[in-house]
């Protein structure tokens, strides 16, 4: 399926899922020792490392899982995106989701330290050498149950930027790092060299209606990526609205189409697996009954 085109759900079959399963969900106490915590704010403490406890979800089973990386926003935390991790978990991936030092709920001035979006590429790369680590470790409630070679990243606004530099940008690429989904954002990060046309899978879901970071900025990048691309428009809602846990019409199409991407990324392997994947992507747009769109390029892997 090579080019451009837009994807005709009510062609697609419905396709059997195989979820939901039990998730065991508790919360990693992660601290890089390695790196300061240094904020601009006057008067705030300065830390010699950065602390980033992540959330973590594990589906039940004894085999290992395909795992996704997911970053928050501005002002937010992996607590607000409860339902939409909780749906990747219950489809049977390893979820982990830390909670950044400066730029998350839990800091009251996070507005003015937007700058630290430099440092989370770092972080989320950090987290990663942890869970794999634990995921190696006898003895561990990880261990044996990630699979090292199937990994994804997603974000959400900052986090989203966050994203794309770990899979674009020379100053952070992390190339353990499979697919990624970017979720209402944009390239937001600029210390390196931005090159979208690493070959890399990418979902991009936007609402035409973001306030906070123009549809526009996703649009190109969906029209600039070299890899295979799937961009879902979702219509009327607001910036944080389609992913956090505010009840909306297309809450239902965005879980559907994020967790097909995962499994067209992380466990395709043959043309069935492949396919059936996609129609569930399309598929979910049909729940949203004309308040999102489907469109694919680059994809004929």
């Amino acid at each position: 399926m090579g080019g451009r085109e837009t994807a005709d759900p009510g062609a697609l079959a419905p396709v059997p899922q195989r979820r939901p399963v039990a998730v065991d969900t508790w919360v990693l106490d992660l601290i890089d020792t390695q790196r300061a915590t240094q904020p601009v704010v006057s008067g705030a403490v300065a830390l010699p490392w950065r602390a980033l406890p992540t959330t973590v979800r594990l589906p039940a089973g004894d085999q290992p899982a395909p795992l996704v990386v997911f970053s928050h926003g501005l002002g937010s935390s992996p607590q607000r995106f409860s339902q939409l991790l909780d749906a990747w978990a219950a489809a049977g991936y390893v979820v982990v989701a830390p909670r950044f030092p400066l730029t998350s709920d839990a800091n009251p001035d996070h507005n003015l330290e937007v700058s630290d979006q430099v440092n989370l590429p770092a972080d989320v790369s950090f987290v990663l050498d942890e869970v794999l680590a634990a995921a190696a470790t006898p003895g561990d409630r990880l261990f044996g149950r990630v699979d090292p070679d199937a990994i994804g990243a997603a974000g959400f606004s900052l986090g989203g930027g966050a994203t794309y530099a770990l899979a674009y940008n020379d100053c952070c690429v992390d190339e353990r790092i499979d697919s990624v989904a970017v979720l209402g954002s944009a390239v937001l990060i600029y210390t390196g060299v931005t090159d979208l046309a690493r070959a890399l899978p990418v979902l991009i879901v936007h609402s035409t209606t973001d306030e906070a970071l123009d549809y526009v900025y996703a649009r190109d990048a969906f029209d600039e990526v070299g890899g295979p691309a799937w961009f879902v428009t979702v219509r009327d809602v607001a910036h944080h609205d389609a992913f956090d846990d505010a009840p909306t019409a297309v809450d239902t199409t965005v879980e559907l189409a994020t967790t097909a991407f995962w499994d067209r990324t992380l466990r395709g392997g043959d043309a069935a697996a492949d396919a059936a994947a996609e129609a569930n992507m399309a598929l979910a747009v049909v729940v949203a009954e004309g308040v999102a769109n489907f469109e694919v390029r680059n994809n004929d892997r």
